[in-house]
């Protein structure tokens, strides 16, 4: 996801607040411009491990803002530039959406009981049944 340059000025001065880009600076703004892998991370941004990263100083800062950082393995294998499997991760910044369940319907706990109570009270006859 690419974001605007005022959203990640708004990241970043959470991330960066004397203006000095970090590790976690250094990733955000790396991946305000798209998803990356794990090498070019590593090697753009001076990160050895990256996924401590993410989840120590980045996540639990721009969470509360409505963003994360998440990471997938890529669709096909990535090959290194000796032919061999480079393993990478594919990073992605994400922007936190409104989910289906967000609305005033359907996401309560008493919803919920009311929506679930015939398959968990049939699942428990079964289980006292022995079946």
């Amino acid at each position: 996801m690419k974001i605007t340059d005022q959203e990640l000025t708004k990241l970043l001065a959470v991330l960066s607040p004397t203006g000095t880009d970090f590790q976690a600076g250094r990733i955000v703004r790396l991946l305000a411009q798209g998803p990356s892998r794990t090498g070019i991370i590593a090697s753009r941004c001076s990160v050895g491990n990256i996924c401590d990263v993410i989840a120590k100083s980045i996540n639990p800062k721009i969470m509360p803002l409505g963003y994360f950082v998440s990471c997938a393995k890529p669709p096909m294998v990535i090959r290194n530039k000796f032919g061999g499997i480079a393993g990478d991760w594919i990073y992605t910044l994400y922007k936190v959406g409104k989910a289906a369940n967000d609305g005033a319907q359907g996401s309560s706990i008493a919803d919920w009981e009311t929506e679930l109570a015939p398959t968990l009270s049939s699942s428990l006859e079964t289980a006292k049944n022995g079946a």
